[in-house]
This record gives C-alpha cells, structure tokens and sequence, in this order.
C-alpha cells in the first residue's frame, strides 16, 4: 500500500477503525450490468444482453466508465459513444473532454440518476436472474468480508440501495438495510458520509473507493483530519490509466485488495 493519509497505528500496529466500501468497482463487478442499464436509460429501450449491442460501444463506453461520478453522467457518456463508437472505438477521453461533455447537459444529475434507477428496476422486474448474472463479486476481498462479518462496516454507494441489498444477499453478505448508505433520494457521498459519523461516532473511519473524483470531493468537504476519515484507493476498480498516480500525488494511499483484507483480520 502506496504511504498516504493512512497511519493509525498503535504499538507498531494498524488498529480497525469502522470500514465504509464504495460498492461497484471495490466489493461487486458490475460493469457489464451498468452498461446495459444505462444504454436502456439513454435509448429508451429493455435489452437484456450485451450481446445485442455492438462490442465497440460496450468497449468504448466501459474503457471511460472511470471518468463517471456521479453516475447521473453516465447516460451522457453514453450519449457520446453512440455517437463516436464507429469512429473512436479506442479513444479514452480526456478529463476535459469529459468535463466539456457533461457541461453540455440539457437534464439535472438527478433526473439523469432517477431514469437510471427506473430502468434498473424494469430489468429486474423483466429478467431478475438476468440481472443478476450479470455481476461477480471482487475476490479474495469478498470472500474475506463473508469471513469477518462481524467486523464494524458499512457500503457508501452510489447506487439505488434496493439494489444494492439485493446482491449482497445474492452473494452471501448478511447486511442490514440500515447499513447501506445509497444515492437514492439525490444523496451525495458527502451527505451519507456525515450521516455515518453522526450515526456511529468512531473513534476515525477507513473509506475505500476507485473513484478518485469521490475521495477528492470528500476531502474538499469535509474536514477528514478532525472527523478522523482516512481515504484510500482502490486499485482494481473501474480506474483510468492515470488514476493511481493522481491519487497518490492528492495523498490517498493506493491500496491492493491484500491491504483491505488486512484491515478486516486486524485486531481491533
């Protein structure tokens, strides 16, 4: 693990704060479900298979996932890569070719993110083992976290919570509903992230995310040294090829799932 803002030590030793997972990305792979939910989204249509939509949009649409936060945008990537999967099939956007797509919508980020959570809901409704095939879960981390239950966590995601509760009984995490802080409702991470320290008041927090844009807006509102909130990144998620540097240059420590699973074993 990359040295960061991450010590908390005592006697030689890195002691387990409660742990918050982002979800997609860290504890669940979910981007083929994405891409079709969210080609649904901006089409207007229900497909089920991602077989019925042509591989360079799939290609083009997930090798820019990472640039999505919050997921309200990725309807407007996808905007995009109907548009330009003929042409640029391999383009990787820049950051500011993201920021100007985006400076174009003609819809809010919460309408954007309730149509993707309706069309969500319809593939359920339609096809719920469908759906459902659709995501694997990160290993050795997931199977470490079945392991450890009864360690102190919660998921902060931005995704619909029904959803969420739904695949980590899926795949064997017994989560209460309370404990799964989502974006329903238009919550930011920032607001969920205050209601978890309110709620719990910890001695200080671990949050791990493959998002650097999330740690980065944490950071700027909250005050993560005197609310004890320590941001890491996760490596193996839905990251850009400059991520990792980015996050580590802004002091997030650059974590591999084998430094996760040693916050769970630890000795509180």
């Amino acid at each position: 693990m990359a040295r960061g803002k991450t010590s908390r030590r005592q006697n030689g030793r890195i002691k387990l704060g409660m742990l918050i997972f982002d979800f997609d990305g860290v504890l669940i792979k979910s981007i083929d479900e994405v891409t079709l939910t969210v080609y649904n989204a901006t089409a207007g249509k229900l497909v089920t298979s991602l077989a019925a939509l042509p591989k360079a949009l799939v290609s083009l649409f997930q090798r820019n996932r990472f640039h999505v936060q919050p997921i309200g945008d990725a309807i407007l990537l996808m905007n995009w890569c109907l548009k330009n999967y003929h042409s640029a099939a391999e383009k990787i956007l820049t950051r500011q070719e993201f920021r100007t797509i985006i400076s174009g919508a003609e819809s809010g980020v919460p309408e954007r993110t309730q149509a993707i959570y309706t069309m969500r809901q319809r593939f359920i409704d339609k096809a719920p083992e469908t759906w459902m095939a659709l995501h694997q879960t990160y290993q050795p981390l997931w199977s470490e976290l079945l392991r450890n239950q009864n360690r102190p966590f919660v998921i902060l995601t931005n995704k619909d919570r029904d959803a969420t509760l739904r695949l980590c009984r899926h795949f064997g995490l017994n989560i209460m509903q309370q404990d799964i802080y989502s974006g329903d409702h238009g919550l930011s991470k920032v607001e969920n992230m205050k209601q978890i320290q309110v709620r719990f008041r910890s001695d200080f927090y671990y949050f791990i995310d493959d998002s650097v844009k999330n740690l980065q807006e944490l950071d700027a509102h909250l005050d993560t040294a005197a609310r004890n909130l320590t941001l890491l990144f996760a490596s193996w998620g839905y990251t850009g090829p400059e991520d990792p540097d980015i996050a580590q240059a802004a002091g997030y420590a650059v974590c591999k799932q084998a430094d996760l699973i040693s916050l769970l074993v630890q000795d509180i």
